[in-house]
């Protein structure tokens, strides 16, 4: 993915929520919020550096905390 084609990501993405009920659009947002903390998780561990890695893996967990949030 270049940074040119992110609009059209964000667009995609957005379209996944058209026409969802509320919940739906809830249900979904948290998993996409799980999808990130894994993305996170996987940055970590290649990262290097402890205190990006640090930073990296607090993100996953914020987003753990999203997820729960949207699911509660």
């Amino acid at each position: 993915m270049t940074t040119q084609s992110i609009p059209e990501a964000v667009q995609s993405l957005a379209q996944l929520f058209q026409g969802k009920s509320r919940d739906e659009q809830k249900a979904l947002l948290a998993a996409l919020e799980r999808a990130g903390a894994a993305v996170y998780r996987a940055l970590a561990a290649e990262e290097p550096d402890a205190d990006t890695k640090a930073e990296l893996l607090a993100c996953a967990d914020r987003e753990e905390q999203n997820a729960e949030t949207l699911e509660g």
